[in-house]
């Protein structure tokens, strides 16, 4: 029997999760996993794999491990079989409950508060993207970081055995890899030695040279974000971003809509559940037990690295704050349970009133991750089929909502298993929410390159059914004309083979998502709608091409001259814009030529020479 309930007492947390995200087990890739996903397909040489696993994102993280490392790990092994990272997923997070037991059972001395701790944090509703989205696996890996690194240094405290301080720095040091909030370590552990065990205290302070060392690296090595929702803002806004998280941590998003449970309830619950918590956490303080407060700073404490960002405030990034309320609310729980009495029946009422708001919610988002997660595979699939069943053609999806657009497409899934040219049908803008619209052309398909392509047999159209894909070349293909104008597209992407018949001569064949030029090229695009529409021009030159000196481009349009421009960085994306002669306002097309001083040395492959890589040829007003 003891050996049963010494089991049961470690495994019950874990089958609880299980049993809570069964279908976060079976989700497969959405948004953000195909960026990673993709990675495996820029790897050729060795040298690209140091640069794959180690070069920053644009959204200005490092991530080596809990990113890189594992998705390119899995894709070499297990492809596109999402099962495999799933199982991993969850394994890592098991060991994440057993050490929320271990240490919670340490530092309060209850057996009941160390079982129900992981209970706690893995019904909170802030979990179920963490459990269901498999690029947030950062989250999962930097808690293993932060806790078993903590462990160890309870291990240390108890035992005075030096391995286990040298253990908790490796985890430390290694935790880096995983997420940038791994940073804030030191601060808990020297938190915890100040109020239990000053003894060890000074041990703690090593640790925060590491962490600042590794804020100096990431300031070098990343580049960091001045705008847009990842750029940090340093002022008293973090006060109320704190204070946004705060709420978020007890009350559950969507209630209403996922378990048809007025907000007002979840509402009132929170805050039963908030005031009994920090109410028990100052009562305590004022009995010099400073155990729950501790607590409380973990919270804090994990939580500051999110706080700058106040345009990007999200549930999931309470995933490791909350490990503090977990343990808090079992310690309160136990507490109480021993006092008897009015205690116990608050104690009790308070969390069985948590668990029934939370587990439904749970429960049902984690339904609604893998639904969608279902539907998003079988469009990436079913647009795999159909690039063996028609290739060199291009595929254009008809009846695309926002579910799938943001699941698939914005995130470009279908690069990411290798199936190029897929397009939303025109018109499908209207249709997707919150779209951006500088980003339009990027996923739709142009009117006059719809009907280019359907008169010349160059593309096909599918709708995604309940299940597969459905060939509807031959129906919407009938219907098309009617709705759609030939008129010269304005937007030109060289990646899109259907562009074909809009280029003149002194191009080459479009070369991953680019087209090269010789010495002079010209191409068609739709003539300026307003007097203050301008050309954008994007591409790349190769530094060998700046050897000499820059390069000089002159373009024109409809034979006016436009401002030239130098290209002095190689290697590099360069981007103009150009203003546009008043009298070419309202034409339907003009003629774009540009020219270059200089090309490279023609060879074999070549013989009239490259020079620039164009991406996207753009006559729109200015943003």
């Amino acid at each position: 029997m003891a050996r049963a309930f010494a089991v049961a007492y470690w495994t019950v947390p874990s089958l609880f999760c299980l049993a809570l995200y069964w279908y976060g087990l079976l989700v497969w890739f959405q948004q953000d996993d195909f960026v990673w996903v993709g990675l495996r397909a820029q790897v050729h040489h060795w040298s690209d794999l140091w640069r794959v696993i180690f070069a920053p994102t644009q959204h200005g993280t490092f991530r080596p491990l809990s990113e890189r490392v594992f998705f390119l790990a899995f894709h070499a092994l297990f492809g596109l079989d999402s099962l495999p990272y799933r199982i991993w997923v969850f394994v890592t997070q098991f060991a994440n409950l057993v050490l929320i037991s271990a240490i919670t059972r340490r530092v309060t001395g209850s057996r009941m508060a160390g079982f129900w701790a992981p209970i706690f944090w893995i019904a909170n509703t802030a979990l179920y993207t963490v459990m269901t989205w498999t690029c947030e696996y950062i989250l999962v890996l930097c808690a293993t970081s932060l806790l078993l690194a903590f462990y160890l240094l309870l291990r240390y405290i108890e035992t005075g055995e030096r391995r286990f301080y040298v253990w908790q720095w490796i985890v430390f040091l290694l935790g880096f890899g995983a997420m940038e909030t791994n940073m804030v370590y030191p601060a808990i552990a020297a938190s915890y030695t100040f109020l239990f065990a000053p003894k060890y205290f000074r041990k703690t302070l090593p640790l925060f040279a590491a962490s600042a060392g590794y804020v100096i690296f990431h300031l070098l090595w990343v580049q960091p974000q001045v705008t847009g929702p990842y750029a940090p803002h340093i002022d008293f806004s973090i006060l109320k971003t704190f204070y946004t998280y705060w709420q978020m941590a007890f009350e559950p998003e969507n209630l209403r809509q996922l378990t048809r449970i007025p907000e007002q309830v979840g509402r009132v619950m929170a805050i039963a559940f908030m005031l009994l918590t920090t109410g028990f956490a100052m009562w305590m303080a004022r009995r010099r037990q400073w155990l729950p407060l501790f607590f409380l700073a973990w919270f804090a404490i994990v939580l500051a690295p999110v706080l700058p960002l106040r345009e990007h405030i999200t549930k999931y990034y309470l995933t490791l704050p909350t490990i503090g309320l977990a343990m808090l609310a079992a310690y309160g729980l136990a507490y109480a349970w021993k006092r008897h009495g009015i205690w116990r029946i608050v104690a009790v009422t308070a969390a069985a009133g948590f668990f029934a708001i939370a587990i439904p919610v749970d429960w049902r988002a984690t339904r609604w991750w893998y639904d969608r997660s279902i539907a998003i595979q079988n469009l990436v699939m079913g647009a795999m089929r159909a690039r063996e069943l028609h290739p060199g053609k291009t595929i254009l999806i008809d009846g695309v909502d926002d579910y799938l657009f943001w699941g698939a497409f914005f995130d470009y899934g279908f690069h990411a298993v290798g199936v190029s040219d897929v397009f939303l049908v025109p018109g499908s803008e209207s249709q997707i929410h919150n779209l951006p619209a500088s980003r339009v052309e990027e996923f739709v398909m142009a009117p006059a390159l719809t009907l280019h392509g359907i008169e010349n047999g160059q593309l096909v159209v599918y709708r995604p059914g309940p299940e597969l894909l459905k060939n509807i070349t031959t129906v919407y293909g009938a219907s098309v004309w009617s709705k759609l104008k030939s008129s010269t597209p304005r937007h030109i992407d060289m990646a899109n083979p259907l562009v074909d018949y809009l280029l003149g001569p002194g191009w080459s064949p479009r070369d991953q998502g680019f087209r090269w030029m010789t010495k002079q090229a010209t191409l068609r695009l739709g003539g300026p709608a307003a007097a203050s529409d301008r050309l954008y021009v994007t591409g790349i030159c190769p530094s060998e091409e700046l050897s000499s000196g820059p390069l000089t481009m002159t373009l024109s349009a409809d034979g006016r001259s436009l401002s030239p421009v130098q290209v002095t960085t190689g290697n590099t994306f360069f981007h103009f814009d150009f203003p546009l002669p008043a009298e070419l306002t309202g034409k339907e097309s003009m003629e774009i030529s540009i020219a270059v001083d200089h090309t490279s040395q023609p060879g074999k492959q070549n013989p009239g020479g490259l020079s620039v890589a164009f991406g996207v040829f753009d006559v729109r007003t200015p943003d």
